[in-house]
């Protein structure tokens, strides 16, 4: 998703109009509707400083709305790949049999401050489809992370 597509969604979320949010940052009353919607379509991509700013009066982490938008397959593995020149990545191969009867394997990446993270968040999920947290819940977890993250202020106390 697209810094815009994300402003936007939580900006809705929020109940806000795009002035509101405008004004709200900083922007004068003649171009704060105009200058959100322009972020919002793409027509413009807001610094990092305004970045910042529309953040903190959405309630959100501005690493949420700054992060790359991987939607390719490619950009994925291009990401892992990456990731591997500074991290060696771990990597396993677990054979299995699909009940249409094709052999596959299932590949395990690990990398160990990642993989303490992923455990959070799959905990989140089954929370969420055992309904002991809510669907609005999940979502601010999601994007108010990592500050939302429990594990994350106990590995880095030293931010908290």
């Amino acid at each position: 998703m697209a810094i815009g597509d994300k402003i936007k969604k939580i900006r809705v979320k929020r109940d806000m109009t795009q002035k509101e949010l405008g004004l709200a940052i900083g922007f004068n009353d003649k171009t704060a509707d105009v200058r959100m919607a322009q972020y919002e379509s793409g027509t413009r991509v807001p610094k990092e400083a305004v970045i910042i700013k529309i953040a903190a009066v959405l309630k959100v982490n501005p690493d949420y709305l700054m992060a790359p938008t991987l939607t390719k397959t490619e950009e994925i593995i291009h990401t892992l790949i990456y990731l591997d020149e500074y991290n060696q990545l771990k990597m396993q191969a677990e054979e299995y049999t699909t009940p249409e009867g094709e052999n596959q394997k299932i590949i395990n990446l690990s990398i160990t401050a990642v993989d303490y993270y992923l455990e959070e968040w799959y905990d989140k999920k089954r929370a969420l489809e055992n309904n002991e947290i809510t669907q609005e819940e999940y979502y601010e977890w999601k994007i108010n992370w990592p500050d939302s993250s429990e594990r994350y202020r106990k590995t880095f106390p030293e931010f908290y």
